[in-house]
C-alpha cells in the first residue's frame, strides 16, 4: 500500500489538537551545534585523565574500564555501564559535561535570540498554545535551548523553579507565578484567577542552570558555588533520579506520558530506560510523529509497536522518508527538518 503525503499532512495537523505531549531529544540541540554523544565521548577521553590524576585507585580503575570501552567504539551509555561510579570519578564526568555542552550552548542561544523570525520550535509552542492553556515538553537534554525557544516566543515555562536572578525550587510557587487577574463584567464585576498560556517543562536529566548549595536546589544563571545538577549517562541515573531534584521531573514526565494525547518526538533516540518505563505502554496506544536526522534502531522498533505512528528521517539526499507500518514513502522535502516541518506541515 502507497502512502498517500495528502493524509500524512491532515494527520499531523489534526495531532496537534489533541493534547500533544513533545519529546526532545539531544538531536534536537545538536542541530544548533551543541555536541552529540559521541562527541561528548571523544571531550571524556581527553579530558578526564588530568581531572584524575589526584583521585584513588578504584577511580582510576573505574575510568580505565570507562575509556577503553570507548575506545572499542562502545557509546558513552554503554561505556559508563549500569553500575554505580565512585563519587570523586561521577563528579568529575559530570563537571567536564556539563562544561563541555555550556561551551557550545552560548553560541546556540545567540543564534536563536538574534535570528530575524522565531525558531521553529517557539513557533510550535505558540501554535499549540492558541487552543489549550498547558502544553507538556519532555527533554533529556541538559542545555537550555527549549527555554530560549520560549523566551524568543514570548511563550512563558514552568520549570518548578520560582524567582528571578536566583530561583528556588518549588512546583506550586512556580506554577502561582503564571497565574492573572481576568475580570469577567456582567450584574457585578467577578475576578477570577487564571493560568497564562505556558509550557510545562519536564528535565529529569536536570539542567545547566541547577545547582545544589547546603541541601538547598537554586536555578540560576549565575555561576553559583555548589554542585551543577545534572545526571551523566550510565548507572548513576538510576539511584540520583529518585533524588530532589530530579524525582519531582521525572515523576512530571511519567504523569504527562501516562496523560498523553498525543506524541510528538523531536530528535528523541527512544534509548533512555528513564523514560521508557512509561513511554513503551503508551507511546502504542495514541497518535505518534517521530521526527529525526536518522531514526534510531530503538525509534524503529517503537513505531512498529504503532500502526498509525509516523516516522520522518532524511533521505541523505534533499529529502526526506516518511515511514508508517511496513509502508513508506519518499519526498523531495526535508520535513525532518522541523523548520521545514512546521513551515510546510502547519504552516507556521
Amino acid at each position: 500500500m502507497n502512502l498517500d503525503v495528502g493524509d500524512i499532512y491532515a494527520y499531523a495537523q489534526d495531532f496537534f489538537r489533541r493534547g500533544v505531549v513533545i519529546v526532545v531529544g539531544s538531536g534536537a540541540s545538536c542541530g544548533y551545534g551543541l555536541p552529540s554523544m559521541s562527541q561528548l565521548s571523544d571531550h571524556l577521553l581527553e579530558a578526564v585523565p588530568a581531572r584524575i590524576v589526584d583521585l584513588g585507585e578504584v577511580d582510576k580503575s573505574e575510568w580505565h574500564r570507562i575509556s577503553a570501552a570507548l575506545e572499542a567504539g562502545a557509546s558513552l551509555e554503554e561505556g559508563i555501564g549500569e553500575g554505580i561510579l565512585p563519587k570523586d570519578l561521577a563528579a568529575a564526568l559530570t563537571s567536564e559535561i556539563a562544561n563541555y555542552v555550556r561551551t557550545s550552548e552560548a553560541t546556540a542561544i545567540s543564534s536563536i535570540l538574534d535570528a530575524d523570525r522565531t525558531s521553529a520550535f517557539g513557533r510550535l509552542f505558540a501554535h499549540i498554545l492558541r487552543t489549550t492553556k498547558v502544553a507538556d515538553v519532555i527533554t533529556t537534554n541538559y542545555d537550555r535551548l527549549i527555554e530560549v525557544h520560549a523566551a524568543r516566543a514570548d511563550v512563558r515555562v514552568d520549570t518548578m523553579y520560582y524567582g528571578h536572578t536566583i530561583g528556588r525550587l518549588g512546583d506550586s510557587l512556580s506554577r502561582a507565578e503564571l497565574l492573572h487577574q481576568t475580570t469577567f463584567a456582567g450584574r457585578g464585576s467577578i475576578v477570577r484567577l487564571e493560568y497564562r498560556p505556558h509550557i510545562r517543562l519536564a528535565k529529569p536529566h536536570g539542567s545547566l542552570d541547577w545547582f545544589e548549595s547546603g541541601e538547598r536546589h537554586y536555578r540560576s544563571d549565575l555561576a553559583l558555588p555548589g554542585s551543577e545538577q545534572i545526571i551523566a549517562p550510565g548507572g548513576n541515573k538510576y539511584r540520583l533520579g529518585y533524588e530532589v531534584p530530579f524525582d519531582a521531573h521525572r515523576q512530571r514526565a511519567n504523569g504527562a506520558i501516562d496523560q498523553a494525547a498525543a506524541f510528538f518526538c523531536v530528535g528523541y533516540g527512544f534509548n533512555d530506560e528513564h523514560l521508557q518505563t512509561h513511554l513503551r505502554t503508551r507511546f502504542g496506544e495514541v497518535p505518534a510523529v517521530v521526527l529525526s536526522r536518522h531514526l534510531t534502531a530503538s525509534a524503529r522498533e517503537y513505531l512498529t509497536q504503532n500502526p498509525s505512528a509516523i516516522g520522518i528521517e532524511s533521505d541523505d539526499e534533499a529529502g526526506c522518508r516518511i515511514t508508517k507500518g511496513v509502508d513508506s514513502v519518499e519526498i523531495d522535502l526535508p520535513l525532518w527538518d522541523l523548520d521545514t516541518f512546521a513551515k510546510e506541515v502547519l504552516a507556521i
